[in-house]
């Protein structure tokens, strides 16, 4: 075993699962509208239309003051297909205190792994600009958690146009399907509602890459190019203290903005700030509102 695929087993204890039932027939771990063989106790209903004198409730039946005969019925478990959109543009390659492209490799591949174990499907789609850069469909075959992960590793990541994002978002899958979106959402708030609008109404788990080093730069005499968060235009620039001071502030705005438009949409992204921590991934994974 490699040291890399030792790190992805990191991931098994990860577990999603979402609020509303699921349609579908394959064996899984969610919640299922249909009715049949399993744990959970759904309701109960007419032996006619529901002819399985197995599940008979006696109770319910001979308390019926007509006569009736009823069954108990349960919820049939059903799987999903976790389906990651990766943000691969040009400012994923972009690291000062934190290796952006590392993280998300291993997050891709040690969700395929987690999805994998959890009985779900894994599929995946890496945005750069305007072009898909790598694509996975939905899959549960071994070793895939450690492919998608050297995929993701061996991507050129190019663009910084949503539009790529936004196409992909509006033709997923509606039901049974969870987006975990990861980028390090270098977007305008506009962009972001834009994506976030085309994703809805399916359930979404942003994961947020954040470089601390990016976010608070030191000052240091020199130029550096910067992205205007609001229009997207880069330029370069001058850097002083003075400037600096302003740009640490200006980011903490635009961060809060983000934020505002995730809540607006009933999200809260989970921010990974230069490195993983496994136990609180586990507990913001656990507290999401899917």
């Amino acid at each position: 075993m490699t040291a890399g695929t030792a790190e992805l087993y990191l991931f098994d204890a990860l577990a999603w699962r979402l609020a509303r039932a699921q349609p579908g027939i394959r064996q899984g771990a969610h919640r299922g509208r249909m009715r049949g063989a399993g744990e959970a106790f759904a309701d109960v209903a007419g032996l006619l239309a529901h002819p399985d004198p197995r599940r008979l409730d006696v109770r319910r039946s001979i308390t019926d003051p007509f006569g009736g005969f009823f069954v108990r019925r349960f919820e049939r478990h059903t799987d999903l297909v976790l389906h990651l959109l990766l943000d691969a543009s040009g400012s994923l390659a972009a690291g000062a205190s934190s290796d952006r492209q590392g993280l998300a490799a291993l997050l891709a591949g040690g969700l395929a792994q987690a999805a994998r174990r959890g009985g779900d499907r894994f599929a995946m789609q890496a945005i750069g600009g305007g072009a898909v850069l790598a694509e996975q469909d939905p899959s549960r075959r071994a070793g895939l958690g450690d492919e998608i992960r050297q995929t993701v590793e061996a991507l050129t990541p190019t663009g910084h146009d949503p539009e790529g994002l936004i196409r992909a978002a509006e033709v997923l899958p509606q039901s049974r399907v969870l987006v975990v979106l990861i980028s390090d959402f270098d977007l305008s708030a506009d962009e972001l509602e834009r994506l976030l609008g085309a994703l809805s109404p399916r359930p979404v788990l942003p994961i947020w890459l954040r470089d601390t080093a990016i976010e608070n730069p030191s000052g240091a005499f020199g130029l550096v190019e910067t992205r205007d968060p609001e229009s997207g235009r880069r330029r370069t620039v001058l850097a002083t203290r003075k400037w600096a001071a302003r740009q640490i502030a200006a980011g903490e705005d635009h961060r809060q903005s983000l934020r505002k438009v995730f809540a607006s949409h009933g999200l809260r992204a989970i921010e990974i700030t230069d490195s993983i921590d496994m136990n609180m991934l586990i507990a913001e994974l656990d507290e999401a509102p899917l």
